[in-house]
């Protein structure tokens, strides 16, 4: 699968960092002048972020499957992430709702759902992978939760790291771009979460990565988003993420 996935990853890096003709996405610079300050200005560039509307692809990559799908997607304030996944022909297959302590999968296709707590190892997971819910709401905006006690360790190579329940975080940044390109979580000197940052734009003065790929190497998982459309801040009608679950859906599990 590492072969395989490496080279779908960088041909998918070469199509969106072109995107379609006619259009060119410049990396906007960087704010700040020294690298030490590039925590609390990552910080705040995504405290602007109000809301986000995206098109987007998915690649899923598992021991147990291996799938390419599209969805719709809606950040809202404070912390909702709202998933519409399509099938062939433009057909609704299913519907994610993130918040901010509990979610909801919805599968039209089966006609079930799920809900529960965020904080539920064994439900709260991305489909068929180990990833959480939480990781994946914070992919699909491109934003990597910075833990406290971060330091720069390594200006010519750009390295932050942190200690973190005895595990070490570890954040590159692009010296010359001030871009994050990826974060890796380390346990026992083996890399247990790796997250990498391509494609940068600038949106409403918001910079905003348009791919970001998420791999458990242990596991051997991988999931891909490569946003298509963007739209920052845009005013958002409650009802675009409201899930209709009717009498005749089929409820998997339930918590307190």
């Amino acid at each position: 699968m590492k072969k395989f996935t490496g080279v779908v990853w960088g041909l998918l890096i070469l199509y969106f960092a072109g995107c379609t003709p006619g259009t060119v996405y410049k990396q906007p610079p960087p704010s700040f002048t020294a690298l030490s300050e590039w925590p609390h200005y990552y910080q705040k560039n995504f405290e602007m972020l109000r809301s986000m509307l995206s098109e987007a692809l998915i690649s899923l990559e598992s021991p147990s499957m291996a799938v390419n799908f599209t969805v719709n997607m809606l950040y809202a304030p404070p912390d909702t992430l709202f998933i519409q996944a399509e099938g062939p022909f433009g057909i609704d297959v299913g519907k994610f709702f993130i918040g901010r302590q509990r979610f909801i999968i919805y599968n039209q296709f089966n006609n079930t759902f799920i809900t529960g707590s965020l904080d539920d190892k064994f439900t709260s997971t991305f489909l068929e992978t180990h990833l959480t819910l939480r990781e994946i709401k914070n992919a699909f905006t491109g934003y990597a939760p910075l833990p406290s006690g971060l330091q720069l360790v390594d200006e010519q190579h750009g390295i932050f790291s942190a200690l973190v329940d005895g595990k070490k975080y570890r954040y590159q940044v692009n010296p010359t771009s001030g871009y994050l390109e990826n974060l890796e979580i380390i346990s026992d000197n083996q890399v247990i979460f790796r997250e990498e940052f391509k494609n940068y734009t600038s949106i409403e003065k918001i910079i905003i990565p348009r791919l970001i790929r998420l791999t458990l190497p242990q596991k051997k998982e991988m999931v891909a988003i490569y946003h298509k459309n963007i739209k920052i801040n845009s005013k958002i009608d409650p009802n675009y993420y409201t899930i209709v679950i009717g009498t005749k859906v089929k409820q998997l599990f339930i918590s307190n």
